[in-house]
């Protein structure tokens, strides 16, 4: 147990307990923090759990998900959490939803920043996933140079984080780029009207 944990335990018992009982409220700690850092909780958002498994260090990444609080990139947090990984979200929220990660937050290998990719951050990640950027007509409408900012900025950011720590980097994007498609739905084939 780690040494935090234990001062925290400690600080909730009293003097006056006898030795079983303060093992067993040990035991009993221990295990609720094995329980949490084995699975998601249920939320109104997420009601099913999700459960992780334990990677040994050296295959265990520490990636970082731009974006991660939106649709496509809370499901990629699912994933890369289920097999264990480490994973920091990176969002903003101007379209994101923190509801649609918060069954993550009680997790030891979850982070949450919140941060807009137009801005630079350090961190020391193994992989990033750069998934930040509105996707609907009606978000990036709403304030398009906040869109190309994020589009354009974000990724210099990203790709300057890569670099400085050689991480591996996936950049994604939206079909929106092609234009109004005269094809539904678009194959990537298709290089837009």
């Amino acid at each position: 147990m780690s040494p935090n944990l234990l001062k925290r335990f400690n600080s909730n018992s009293s003097m006056s307990d006898d030795p079983a009982a303060k093992r067993a409220r040990l035991e009993r700690f221990v295990a609720d923090q094995q329980l949490l850092a084995s699975q998601s909780i249920p939320t109104p958002h997420t009601p099913d759990v999700l459960h992780t498994v334990r990677l040994a260090d050296n295959l265990r990444k520490k990636i970082l998900v731009t974006g991660g609080a939106g649709f496509v990139g809370s499901h990629l947090v699912d994933r890369l959490m289920s097999e264990g990984h480490e994973v920091v979200v990176m969002d903003n929220f101007f379209t994101g939803r923190k509801a649609n990660v918060e069954h993550w937050l009680h997790h030891p290998n979850f982070s949450l920043v919140r941060h807009d990719v137009i801005q630079p951050i350090l961190l020391e990640v193994d992989q990033i996933y750069h998934l930040a950027c509105p996707a609907s007509p009606p978000h990036y409408q709403y304030n398009p140079v906040k869109t190309i900012k994020t589009s354009t900025m974000g990724t210099i950011n990203m790709l300057g984080l890569a670099k400085r720590v050689k991480a591996r980097i996936l950049l994604a994007s939206t079909s929106e780029i092609y234009g109004d498609p005269n094809v539904h739905p678009q194959p990537e084939s298709y290089w837009g009207n």
